[in-house]
């Protein structure tokens, strides 16, 4: 970027061209014209001393338009954006029971839907710091409140149904993340707990969990995932072979909407893989994480060449009337 700091200097342009004019008449006389044809050919120089002579009379005039230009001030810019960021810690905690199976999200399992719908989420929040935890019978920080985001994407991509004792501690879940997050200084704390069962397992029980959630300034964003009705999940008979066998979707949904409102947060129930992406979708957008952008642009003074300059044809006026030409006034 380029400006002039003081602009309205330049209006004494037109007083130097001015005074060119008049040094032009007093050189060639009151009566010559100004005309381009005559102009050429009384500046054509006869021998070497007219031409430093033409060259020296008009290196003053020079002089006073740099001058000029070097009050306006001339700058050169460059811009600069500074982020301020108010970023929200949210703890993950995703459901890894056995009827995370169930194949009501085909073409794939509940759990690999479940899985890669959290995964597109953490990718969009870029500010935030987000955990993670993995809950069956009991929970599992897997990976606590980080911004490496490739790590964080890295531990849910690896994370596999059967690695924890089945069952469904979502109290657990709860404890855990909250545990987590109440050091935490950010202004705005989220949990975000997928499930597709009923609490059955763990010392502590949801409604506890989310009363000291509540008590932290925590919210709690609780979804129910898998279909109405029946499910098929896969599992081995007694010969090693797999075979699907149907059962009832059991979801808590008064325990889990109980406890998200208790928090301010909110109950969702997923029933297929994009109303699961619909879901999260409007949980980052009830949780955005404010950005300021301060633009500002540091400028860099020009003038001191143009200075310069104008200083240096003053010395070789000076020098070409009284050591060469030694011009008498």
């Amino acid at each position: 970027m380029f400006r002039f700091k003081y602009p309205l200097v330049l209006l004494l342009l037109p007083i130097a061209f001015y005074l060119g004019y008049i040094l032009y008449k007093k050189l060639y006389g009151k009566n010559t014209g100004l005309y381009f044809s005559s102009f050429l050919v009384e500046l054509t120089p006869k021998n070497y001393k007219n031409l430093l002579y033409k060259i020296s009379y008009f290196l003053p005039l020079i002089a006073l338009v740099l001058m000029i230009f070097a009050l306006a001030r001339p700058q050169t810019g460059k811009g600069y954006e500074k982020q301020e960021t108010r970023g929200i810690d949210i703890m993950l905690c995703l459901d890894t029971s056995s009827s995370m199976k169930a194949l009501d999200f085909k073409p794939k399992n509940r759990f690999e839907v479940a899985k890669k719908t959290t995964l597109d989420f953490v990718k969009k929040r870029k500010y935030d710091r987000i955990g993670f935890i993995a809950f069956a019978g009991y929970a599992i920080t897997k990976c606590p409140l980080t911004t490496d985001k490739r790590m964080l994407e890295k531990i849910i991509r690896d994370t596999k149904l059967d690695s924890i004792e089945d069952g469904t501690a979502i109290g657990m879940a709860i404890a855990t993340a909250v545990n987590r997050l109440r050091k935490s200084k950010a202004k705005s704390k989220v949990i975000i707990l997928l499930t597709d069962g009923v609490n059955n397992r763990g010392v502590i029980d949801p409604l506890s969990a989310a009363k000291l959630a509540k008590e932290l300034g925590i919210k709690i964003y609780s979804i129910g995932i898998g279909t109405n009705g029946f499910a098929e999940i896969p599992q081995k008979n007694a010969f090693g072979m797999e075979t699907y066998v149907k059962v009832p979707v059991e979801i808590d949904e008064a325990l889990l909407t109980k406890v998200s409102r208790m928090t301010g947060g909110e109950y969702f129930r997923a029933t297929d893989s994009e109303k699961l992406k619909t879901i999260y979708s409007i949980i980052d957008s009830l949780e955005k994480t404010k950005i300021e952008v301060k633009r500002f642009t540091v400028w860099k003074d020009r003038y001191y060449p143009l200075l310069l300059t104008a200083l240096i044809l003053l010395l070789l006026h000076v020098a070409l009337n009284n050591l060469i030409l030694r011009v008498k006034e």
